[in-house]
């Protein structure tokens, strides 16, 4: 339903704020912000600072966070039965994107009011846009890791065989540890890790997991984090695995062994290392060698 279609009845919007520059929001946003009998924010102090910047003064602004999420419900349900014009809001970003608000949005809309989405920002798109990886073959947000490093470990292998791009959110206190054991799991895998985005020190990291793990072990994490991650190559049918054929092919140029070369690009791309070598021996139009000699892990 348009803003338009929603004025005069009661109406939860579910509007998109900015992750850090305050610039990052639309005129639409804005519109809604002014004309809102109700703000449910999930930090009123963030806010009330680009309320502040944007001169809209004189709103209603409550607390929503998860563990009063539930209790806000009467007050919520309460105005939009008087028609009010109720806004959703997250710190940053999108709200019900690992931040508090789908319950007030699934229980709005069973007691049959609107719900409008006024769309905007979020870490999560704005990182895949500058990945680099093709987002277009699919990819899986998956909010943040489990605290427990046991729990942790057992989320990374559900997730090891998709083929899929993997999405975090990770804080800093728990970053290079996070690193450590998706490097265990998953294998050393491209990612792209960025550092508070959209603001004064926004930093885009386009590295292995491998080399994310020793740069984080000498320097502290400050800051947001998110983090895309490449899916499981199974080898097959991938323009990644032609692209690690490729690069085998360079190492041997340089005089790195057909062995040695193939074990280093599996390694790093994740992909079975008897497929890859049987892919470069058929890109150079060779027989395969004996069983024997595969590269294998352990071979």
């Amino acid at each position: 339903m348009s803003t338009a279609k929603a004025a005069n009845r009661g109406t939860l919007f579910v509007v998109a704020t900015p992750i850090g520059n305050l610039r990052d929001i639309s005129l639409r946003a804005l519109e809604v912000l002014r004309e809102a009998d109700l703000l449910l924010c999930e930090d009123t102090r963030t806010a009330r600072k680009l309320l502040s910047r944007y001169r809209i003064r004189g709103k209603k602004l409550l607390s929503l966070y998860r563990e009063n999420e539930r209790k806000r419900l009467r007050e919520v349900l309460a105005a939009l039965g008087r028609g009010g014009r109720v806004v959703l809001l997250s710190e940053a970003g999108t709200p019900g994107i690992s931040d508090p608000g789908a319950l007030v949005v699934a229980k709005v809309r069973e007691a049959g009011y609107p719900v409008v989405p006024v769309p905007g920002p979020s870490a999560l798109t704005a990182l895949l846009s500058v990945s680099g990886f093709d987002a277009g073959k699919g990819f899986v947000f998956l909010g943040f890791p489990p605290a427990r490093r046991g729990e942790r470990l057992k989320w990374l292998e559900s997730v090891k065989g998709l083929p899929f791009l993997l999405v975090f959110f990770v804080p800093p206190h728990r970053l290079c540890t996070f690193l450590e054991d998706a490097l265990a799991v998953l294998g050393n895998r491209r990612a792209v890790l960025g550092r508070e985005l959209t603001k004064v020190f926004e930093e885009i990291l386009a590295l292995h997991l491998e080399e994310l793990v020793r740069l984080f072990r000498k320097r502290e994490a400050r800051g947001e984090f998110v983090l895309v991650v490449e899916g499981a190559l199974s080898g097959t049918g991938r323009g990644s695995v032609e692209e690690a054929v490729e690069e085998v092919r360079a190492l041997r140029r340089k005089g790195r062994s057909l062995r040695e070369a193939v074990k280093e690009v599996a390694f790093r791309r994740n992909l079975s290392a008897k497929e890859l070598y049987r892919r470069v021996v058929d890109a150079e139009g060779r027989d395969a060698p004996s069983e024997g000699n595969s590269p294998e892990p352990g071979a």
